[in-house]
């Protein structure tokens, strides 16, 4: 898979469409100057047939599907395939990055309740519990002690919606981006990648 940085600010500032956000990656993507994710090999990439993906976005305070084209590229060293997503996708999975970051937000100013909030969204219950025990695991493998939390709060939410370059800065710290499950217990994977990568964190 290959990774493409997206426009990524504010939430409550941000003008884009997720939408636009994919488009925009996918045209300033430049495979001439893009190493092979699996081999390294440099220039080698080759457009082959795309396949069609569903996107859930955030638009106007509900839930939107949209359907992208995706790109795919071929390895002329390796003959590995690769797709092509903007960083502000969550890999494997239809939800972006910003509908589930808006859905978190909208959850901590909720007045309803957790099952009228999630029929608004389209979301189970499970799923939404889910994202908030995923957001708090890899918030505090990215924050360590500082400013560890035990739940979803407007503040840790504040500073990942506030950084600019953070899905890519956590994408290249981890090895896999915010929010991407994993088979294993998300905080078993993050102490191990995090301790291989930087190992002056004990």
């Amino acid at each position: 898979m290959i990774r493409e940085k997206a426009i990524f600010i504010k939430l409550n500032q941000l003008h884009y469409s997720d939408r636009q956000l994919f488009d925009a990656a996918v045209a300033g993507f430049k495979p001439s100057s893009c190493g092979c994710p699996k081999c390294g090999a440099v220039g080698r990439l080759s457009r082959i047939r795309p396949y069609r993906r569903f996107m859930v976005s955030a638009e106007h305070g509900s839930r939107s599907d949209t359907e992208l084209i995706v790109p795919r590229f071929r390895c002329g060293s390796c003959g590995c395939t690769h797709a092509l997503l903007p960083d502000s996708l969550i890999p494997f999975g239809s939800y972006s990055l910003r509908f589930v970051l808006t859905v978190l937000l909208a959850y901590l100013n909720r007045s309803d309740t957790v099952a009228d909030f999630c029929d608004h969204w389209q979301i189970a219950v499970s799923t939404l519990y889910g994202w908030i025990h995923l957001f708090r695991s890899q918030y505090n493998a990215w924050c360590r002690i500082l400013d560890r939390i035990l739940w979803v709060t407007q503040k840790s939410l504040d500073s990942v919606s506030d950084f600019p370059a953070f899905p890519s800065d956590f994408l290249s710290r981890f090895g896999f981006s915010f929010l991407q499950g994993h088979r294993a217990s998300p905080s078993v994977s993050l102490q191990r990648i995090d301790r291989r990568r930087r190992p002056w964190v004990t």
